[in-house]
């Protein structure tokens, strides 16, 4: 008795072949580009890792090849994506790379470079006495006084944020120090800050010296807090209409 044949089966939608009937879009190093891409549209180049991040910036100076064996060879011979970057583009074209990318890539470090500079066009420098006590007299005289204020500054000396902090009217006891040491160290941890610089506005008629000597509780315990956290106290200071002290000058091993 025959066996009876099978129906031949029905061919494959357009669906379920891709584009043009194949299975998929596309097999090469085209179709990968748009994934990535379309990748980092999607959800940012944040999850990349930094040799993908260096085989996209590749693919501009490398336009018919796959450019991923040649980023990680970069980050191999290089030994970081900052350093394969920073290598310059003579090296980068001895290393195999196009001379386009290679210009391309060797770009990257001082575009970053300016990048940051413009991100602090904006804020005020307080590197030097000048700068600081400028600051304090133009800006912080304006806010009513008696008040303690926080200047919290990048790794650059440049001001990342000023504001008051919560200051008993009267000298402080330990639980409030601590309290105030601890509020400061967790602001600069939040907005990255390196440094810190706490300043006592002082009302007319109020002694500056004696107000310094009061908050020097609040100096020590900062000195040896912060640098725990990697924060440095820059200094202390009480600035009055006329005249301001500095903890720092006032103190020999500071």
């Amino acid at each position: 008795m025959a066996k009876a044949k099978l129906p031949p089966a029905p061919p494959a939608t357009a669906q379920e072949c891709g584009e043009g009937g194949a299975v998929f879009a596309s097999t090469g190093p085209a179709g990968h580009r748009k994934r990535m891409r379309q990748r980092v549209l999607a959800h940012g180049a944040q999850g990349l890792a930094d040799y993908e991040l260096l085989e996209m910036l590749l693919f501009y100076g490398v336009p018919r090849r796959d450019t991923k064996p040649m980023a990680k060879n970069l980050i191999n011979q290089f030994g970081s994506f900052s350093a394969a970057l920073e290598s310059g583009a003579a090296r980068l074209h001895s290393a195999g790379v196009p001379k386009g990318a290679a210009a391309l890539c060797a770009h990257v470090p001082e575009v970053a470079a300016h990048l940051v500079q413009d991100g602090r066009a904006g804020r005020t420098y307080m590197g030097d006495w000048d700068s600081l006590v400028r600051h304090c007299h133009r800006v912080l005289q304006a806010e009513e006084a008696p008040q303690m204020r926080v200047l919290l500054l990048d790794s650059r000396n440049t001001l990342l944020v000023d504001e008051p902090l919560v200051w008993p009217a009267r000298v402080p006891d330990p639980e409030a120090v601590r309290q105030a040491v601890a509020h400061v160290l967790q602001r600069a941890l939040e907005v990255q800050a390196c440094a810190v610089v706490s300043v006592y506005l002082a009302a007319n008629g109020q002694d500056v010296g004696a107000i310094l000597q009061a908050g020097m509780p609040f100096v020590t315990a900062m000195r040896q807090a912060a640098p725990l956290l990697a924060v440095s106290l820059h200094d202390h200071l009480v600035v009055g209409r006329a005249e301001w002290v500095s903890a720092r000058q006032m103190v020999a091993d500071w």
